[in-house]
């Protein structure tokens, strides 16, 4: 089965990373929801992509400079707020997996402490483009599912021994700029060179339908997506 992994939230249709966003993604078939964290300045995570308040706000300044509840007086988009990773965890349970990108650099610690306390440790993927992160939290908890995100400038480099270095359980290819085409770099030898080394795959957030219904062909474990209705229908229609 290929993972519908709704990026941060339905994201397309709902302001990103809020709990309205993460309902409107399972309502429209996706099986995982990714989401990114950050600390608060009184230690709770925080579920949002930037580090900056800003873009996604009515706010401004650093998250790391605000505690929880200043930071959830905050609209996040039609009246949403910034959730906490274990807000989400509430709304998703028994529903939906997550795909948890560890964006701040002291994250691992009291992500493991919060899928441990909510008993969330086995339905969870825990993911970062620095591989310090996961390699941490695997550290941490040794069951705890993790990925090492590869962007397109690092395509040439041997991310599947990096993968390994860090004992992660997947690579993360984000290549969608990387070509018109960025299916085509999935070719057979480099699916195959993960594979070999018995690590899953997990793709970019895609959009274009056209490459969504050549991704679904591939052997691959899930695709991230801010459009999860669309992957959804191409998901049954390939009978994935």
């Amino acid at each position: 089965m290929i993972h519908n992994i709704a990026h941060r939230g339905a994201s397309a249709y709902e302001p990103e990373n809020t709990l309205r966003a993460f309902e409107r993604a399972i309502e429209l078939g996706a099986t995982m929801m990714e989401l990114d964290i950050h600390l608060s300045s009184d230690g709770h995570l925080m579920v949002i992509h930037d580090p900056d308040l800003a873009r996604t706000t009515n706010g401004s300044g650093l998250v790391p400079q605000y505690t929880r509840a200043e930071i959830q007086r905050l609209d996040a988009g039609q009246g949403e707020k910034i959730p906490t990773l274990a807000e989400v965890i509430d709304l998703v349970r028994g529903r939906a997996e997550l795909y948890i990108e560890m964006k701040g650099q002291h994250t691992p610690g009291p992500m493991v402490e919060v899928l441990r306390a909510t008993r969330f440790v086995d339905q969870a993927i825990a993911g970062s483009f620095y591989p310090w992160l996961p390699q941490k939290a695997k550290f941490l908890e040794p069951s705890l599912r993790t990925s090492i995100l590869v962007g397109a400038s690092d395509r040439e480099i041997d991310y599947v021994d990096w993968a390994l270095a860090v004992d992660a359980d997947y690579v993360h290819p984000c290549w969608e700029r990387a070509a018109p085409e960025p299916h085509t770099l999935l070719t057979p030898e480099v699916i195959g060179a993960i594979r070999r080394r018995n690590l899953g795959i997990i793709l970019w957030h895609e959009e274009r339908p056209s490459e969504l219904q050549e991704l679904v062909k591939l052997d691959v474990d899930g695709i991230c997506t801010n459009t999860p209705d669309v992957l959804a229908s191409i998901l049954r229609a390939a009978g994935s």
